[in-house]
């Protein structure tokens, strides 16, 4: 019992000397906290509007009966339009929601009411709930709402673009992240600990070119990985989903928006690949590099999480955050509402930061007392 005290001791004696072995044991647990805490207030605020919300909307033969009661929820539209002119503009989110009634509700029986709204806006589908909250005392035995179907004008395009609008940048970013872990510490940090990266620092290749060597060839490796996740989880969607996407899913995209998603996943695996080989170069051996990565792994997850809540007109400055703005941008793209300048902004700073790490490297390397510290 006395020796294996010893090596109790002489283990605990190493772990609380090494700061940052401290830090890597501890921050995941912080940083658990800090992203289920998120998840939890994202949840539970998502779809909560406020109370004084009015909704815009557009109605058509409106009895007098209920015309008070309407006008005091809804910011009623005072434009002269179709039937079909107020079901697009709906369609199209330029107003929350529609309500037809038909001519003379109260003088008949069994009349069914229209209500015409997006259930993949949020204000959209809360201004249904309050107009049905509304009508629901006037409504038996007089009329039904929407009893003929159709209300909701959400197409397959848009449900599927709003699921994978939230899915989708978490996903790739766990992926992408988890491709670059798998590379970066064995590349780095391997090869200190096996003793060849000492043999290449007395090279007369420069630091710089042995940094930049190191990156290129490691984003190279991680994109295949990267790249063949991506396609994996697109093709998976339909089943993942129960049925909600169909299987044509991939043909909802154009050229276009797959150039934009393949431009930003390089852009942040080259971000990943950068960061996590500055951490493996400042790390003795493979396993302690692991475990300086993986709390940074969880904050870039925690970053692709952060676009499901900032969906609603996120500020152009948002995007020139490296990696939020790309999570914003795949999460824009997936939803059909990326323009150019979000997607142009978010890779150039990525790429801004990608080589700040990089001239960071370099300076790693070029530190005798780091990349000779046994």
């Amino acid at each position: 019992m006395k020796h294996v005290w010893a090596v109790v001791k002489k283990e605990f004696y190493r772990f609380f000397r090494d700061k940052r072995m401290i830090v890597t044991v501890l921050l995941p647990g912080l940083l658990i906290y800090v992203l289920y805490s998120i998840m939890g207030t994202v949840f539970a605020d998502k779809g909560k509007i406020d109370k004084d919300f009015k909704p815009s909307a557009y109605v058509m033969n409106m009895p007098a009966e209920i015309s008070e009661t309407l006008e005091s929820v809804l910011n009623l539209s005072t434009e002269t339009m179709t039937e079909e002119e107020a079901k697009d503009k709906v369609a199209a989110g330029e107003m929350e929601i529609a309500v037809v009634f038909p001519e003379n509700l109260f003088g008949q029986t069994g009349a069914d009411v229209l209500v015409y709204y997006n259930s993949t806006k949020t204000k959209s589908a809360a201004a249904y709930s309050i107009v049905c909250a509304v009508l629901e005392p006037f409504k038996q035995p007089v009329f039904s709402i929407n009893a003929g179907g159709g209300g909701d004008l959400a197409d397959d395009k848009d449900v599927a673009g709003n699921m994978l609008s939230m899915l989708v940048p978490m996903l790739m970013f766990a992926l992408l992240a988890s491709a670059c872990i798998s590379v970066a510490p064995e590349s780095i940090a391997g090869e200190k600990e096996r003793g060849t990266m000492a043999t290449m620092l007395v090279t007369p290749i420069k630091r710089v070119q042995l940094a930049i060597g190191k990156i290129i060839s490691l984003t190279c490796f991680a994109m295949l990985s990267g790249l063949s996740s991506f396609i994996g989880v697109i093709f998976s969607l339909p089943k993942l989903m129960g049925g909600f996407i169909g299987a044509e899913t991939a043909a909802l995209y154009g050229v276009g928006d797959y150039f934009m998603l393949l431009g930003l996943i390089i852009s942040i695996v080259f971000v990943i690949i950068s960061a996590f080989s500055v951490m493996s170069a400042l790390a003795k051996s493979v396993k302690e590099a692991s475990a300086m990565i993986t709390p940074l792994m969880m904050v870039i997850i925690l970053l692709g999480l952060a676009s499901m809540f900032i969906t609603a007109n996120p500020a152009l400055g948002l995007f020139a955050i490296p990696l939020l703005g790309s999570g914003l941008a795949i999460s824009a793209v997936m939803s059909f509402t990326a323009t150019g300048a979000w997607v142009v902004l978010a890779i150039i700073s990525n790429v801004v930061l990608a080589v700040l790490l990089t001239v960071l490297l370099t300076f790693i390397f070029r530190s005798e007392k780091i990349m000779f510290n046994k």
